[in-house]
């Protein structure tokens, strides 16, 4: 008799799930260096998803939706979600002329635009945003 769907659960408890990752290579950037340049990226916790929606929109005093970033909701997910190289190198920032990891992603001098959008998508679908995420199972 196969285990329900609590009991799988249970015995995933406690430190046996681990956040999903995936390492890509930024071709623009790997081409300019002339070897690899790796990027490790990693599904967001419910706490930094939040901490992000948070940020990147106001809300009236009538709670109300003021304003929404999308480019904001972009440049703090890969903060996040970016987990090698550590964007918060003083060593890093400095190599830019930047003193914030934003500031870095911001200026463009590090990512461009397609890029951030790039790394944004992978880390909503390590995070379970996307398609393959979930399956319907059929009712037979």
């Amino acid at each position: 008799m196969s285990k329900s769907t609590f009991d799988l659960l249970l015995g995933l408890g406690q430190g046996k799930l681990s956040r999903p990752s995936k390492e890509v290579e930024l071709k623009r950037l790997s081409q300019n260096a002339g070897e690899p340049v790796v990027f490790k990226c990693q599904a967001l916790t419910m706490d930094e998803f939040e901490e992000i929606q948070e940020i990147s929109m106001s809300v009236s005093k009538k709670g109300e939706l003021e304003s929404f970033s999308a480019s904001q909701v972009q440049l703090f997910t890969l903060l996040k979600g970016i987990v090698e190289p550590d964007l918060k190198d003083k060593r890093l920032l400095d190599a830019y002329g930047v003193s914030t990891p934003k500031q870095l992603l911001e200026s463009s001098k590090l990512l461009l635009p397609g890029e951030i959008t790039q790394l944004y998508n992978i880390i909503s679908s390590l995070s379970g945003f996307g398609e393959g995420s979930l399956e319907e199972l059929k009712n037979e």
